[in-house]
This record gives structure tokens, C-alpha cells and sequence, in this order.
């Protein structure tokens, strides 16, 4: 009988290490992010992003994986429960083209889009990039959806992107907080099992809109969601909750776009800061950080 190798053994493992070399992480295409989770993220666990509406999350969540599917070449299922995928379409074309809808629209208009977007096309045929709104988010729907494409030879996903938590619907029988807690337990499993990524976005209560600062107990369905999770990132627009609401031209100048590593089982608590072109959904890194833009300063002339 051929001689077995028992895996669990710290002999086994530690050659493993030796050999095989350290945790294995994906790039999000932020190098800010990267950093702040010593690296990127790791296959076989749950990512929880949290923020209030509005805040930025489902165009952060875009964002990060528009880059890793075409930037990084990596599997990736977006999965929305609350978007359509045609309007995720068009906020991806924004980000990639850095253009504003009305403008994609006037290209239209005009007959020119097809030329405007052609590298973007180019992108999405060569990317393993899928977007799905029909399905639920259920264990059963993602079983179903690999069963799917081991059908037709194509490759389970690396990342899969969950937008948002509270849109899933769960089974009568138990409260929302006790169906909540199993599902990420589940969530988790499935993580694990077949070693992908899961990135799940989550809503913070109201209570978040008058604090100065977002923390843990902020989510909805805090105890499951800080329990369970690998790494859970809070965000938030420090402009959103200022009292004052700001004009239209305001609100197209870039913004800060506040992003606190809140746990981390592999490293330290820190914090950085992207800065969100609100009118093309998409982020940028600041090389100096924040700098935000300051009223003209008006010019005093003092004659004799």
C-alpha cells in the first residue's frame, strides 16, 4: 500500500511552507489596500466592506473588481443583489473611459461611442470577469452557479464580490440576526472549501451618520459580521456628514474617501485615504495625501 502523507502533521506543513513559499495573495489593483492587508487578499477568506448609503461602496466594490479581472487577469463573479447589470455596465465604462454618464451619452448621440469604447470592449472579451443579477446569493445559488460552470468547462472564480449583505433573503424560522450569523458561517465555509475569495458589502446603521468616527458595532448585523469575517474595512465620505449639502458643482470636485482597516486577523488595525471622481464612479490614490480643495483666497489691494 502507497504510503500517505498526513497534511495536518506541523512536520507536513512546515515543508509545505518551506517549499511552496508563504500565503498566497491577490492584488485589489489598489496599491493603498494592498498595503494595509500586508499584501492583498487571501484565497480561503471572507472580506467584509461596510458603509452608510451613498457613501461609495458599491463603486469602490466595482472598482476593485474591474482592476483584478483586468489588470490582474484574475476569475471574478460579480454578484449584485441590488444593481442591475446593465447599470454596473455603464459605471464601469465610466470608470475605464473617465467619463461622465451625460458625456457617454452624448458620445452615443453623436455616433462616436463605438470608437470611444473599443479598448474597453477589448477588456471585457479578453477578462474572465462575469456580472450576475438574476441569481440570489443563497449557499444553494452559488452551488448552483459553479455546477453551472464546471458544465461547461469553465473555471470556478477566484473572487466573488456579494453587494450587499442585508438584500439577502433568508428562510422563516429564525430572527434575521440568528439566519444572518449561519449564512456567514457558511459563507465562510465555502470560502475555505473551495478557496476563493469572498468580498461581502454591507450597510452600517443610522448611528454611524452622527459619529465622528465609523467603527465595528456600525454594521448591521455587527456581532455576526465582526465575528465571522476576516477583514472588515469601514468607509465613508467625511463630506456626507457635514450638515450642509453640497452644490452641484460641489458635488463634482473629487472627494475623500476615509477607509479604516477595522480587524485584521493577519496584521494591524490602520487606515488610508482614495479619493472618489464621484461623476465617473472610480478612485484614485493620492501620492501626497488628501489635499482637499481650498476657496480662492480673495486678494486684498492696499493703495497709499
Amino acid at each position: 500500500m502507497a504510503e500517505t502523507v498526513d497534511q495536518t502533521h506541523v512536520y507536513d506543513l512546515a515543508m509545505s511552507y518551506l517549499q511552496n513559499g508563504a500565503l498566497t495573495y491577490y492584488s485589489t489593483g489598489f496599491r493603498l489596500l494592498d498595503r494595509a492587508l500586508g499584501g492583498g487578499v487571501v484565497p480561503g477568506s471572507l472580506y467584509i466592506i461596510g458603509a452608510r448609503p451613498g457613501h461609495g461602496k458599491t463603486s469602490w466594490a466595482l472598482s476593485i473588481a474591474r482592476r483584478m479581472a483586468f489588470d490582474g487577469g484574475k476569475r471574478v463573479v460579480f454578484l449584485s443583489l441590488e444593481m442591475t447589470a446593465l447599470e454596473l455596465m455603464e459605471r464601469m465604462v465610466c470608470q475605464t473611459s473617465r467619463k461622465t454618464s451625460l458625456a457617454i451619452n452624448d458620445l452615443r448621440t453623436t455616433g462616436t461611442l463605438q470608437v470611444c469604447l473599443t479598448p474597453f470592449i477589448a477588456l471585457c472579451k479578453q477578462s474572465k470577469f462575469r456580472v450576475e443579477d438574476e441569481r440570489g446569493a443563497t449557499m444553494s445559488d452559488l452551488g448552483l452557479m459553479f455546477d453551472e460552470m464546471r458544465r461547461i468547462d469553465e473555471p470556478i472564480p477566484e473572487i466573488l464580490f456579494i453587494d450587499h449583505l442585508q438584500h439577502q433573503l433568508f428562510t422563516e424560522g429564525l430572527s434575521r440576526a440568528e439566519a444572518m450569523a449561519n449564512y456567514l458561517s457558511d459563507l465562510k465555509a465555502f470560502a475555505k472549501r473551495h478557496q476563493l475569495v469572498i468580498i461581502a458589502f454591507s450597510q452600517l446603521n443610522r448611528d454611524a451618520a452622527n459619529e465622528k468616527s465609523v467603527k465595528l458595532h456600525n454594521l448591521k448585523s455587527s456581532g455576526a459580521l465582526e465575528e465571522v469575517g476576516d477583514i472588515v474595512l469601514l468607509c465613508r465620505q467625511p463630506s456626507l456628514d457635514q450638515d450642509t449639502i453640497p452644490s452641484i458643482e460641489e458635488q463634482a470636485e473629487p472627494v475623500e474617501f476615509e477607509v479604516l482597516v477595522a480587524k485584521n486577523r493577519r496584521g494591524p488595525i490602520s487606515s488610508f485615504t482614495l479619493i472618489f471622481n464621484k461623476p465617473i464612479y472610480d478612485f484614485d490614490e493620492p501620492e501626497g495625501g488628501w489635499q482637499p480643495k481650498r476657496p480662492p483666497q480673495e486678494v486684498v489691494v492696499v493703495t497709499d
